[in-house]
């Protein structure tokens, strides 16, 4: 009697088993085959400060990076302007140098391009990748970043587009492609291409 009793508790133990790796099996097989959607979690940012649109961008007069005739905001009065701060240490800042270069020639008289290289203690390695890049747009040096301070700059690279009259139409964060550049050239003067 006591083994019957012992094939009993066996096979219940063995049933029990073999249910439970059945619903384990199952379980994996849900959770594999389920469609998965993503959950959307949102993380609150706080934009980063800009000039508003429509206020008059500050002027500014600065040293020429290489010498020559100092860089003035005040100078382009009359003609949509593109100021762009850069430095020569910011990785981001030197991939879009020659899209700036690239736009300079293709809207030479249309758009103003002004360069500020701000926050920069090495003047000379801004100068060597102005002109690897091809630039030969004014570049004026702001190495104690008080322009880019009157900006509101808390990072770099950052650019402005400014209409003729010197009020801000778009401000930019991070590097510039040339069809990015294109477009907002295209609105400050009401062309779509150059």
């Amino acid at each position: 009697m006591n083994r019957a009793r012992g094939d009993r508790s066996e096979r219940t133990w063995k049933l029990v088993a073999l249910a439970a790796t059945l619903v384990l099996i199952g379980f994996i097989a849900y959770a594999a085959t389920r469609p998965h959607r993503a959950r959307t979690v949102a993380y609150p940012v706080t934009p980063p400060a800009q000039l508003a649109r429509g206020s008059e961008a500050p002027a500014f007069t600065l040293p020429r990076l290489g010498g020559g005739a100092p860089v003035s905001l005040t100078g382009t009065r009359g003609t949509p302007t593109i100021v762009n701060f850069f430095a020569s240490w910011c990785r981001n800042c030197q991939t879009e140098l020659a899209a700036f270069a690239a736009l300079s020639i293709q809207r030479a008289g249309r758009v103003a391009i002004i360069g500020v290289d701000s926050n920069d203690t090495d003047g000379s390695a801004a100068q060597r990748l102005l002109t690897r890049a091809g630039a030969t747009y004014g570049v004026g040096i702001d190495s104690n970043a008080k322009v880019a301070t009157s900006y509101l700059l808390s990072a770099l690279p950052v650019t402005y587009f400014l209409d003729a009259q010197g009020r801000v139409v778009h401000v930019a964060f991070g590097a510039q492609t040339l069809a990015q550049l294109d477009h907002w050239a295209g609105t400050l003067t009401g062309s779509a291409h150059p």
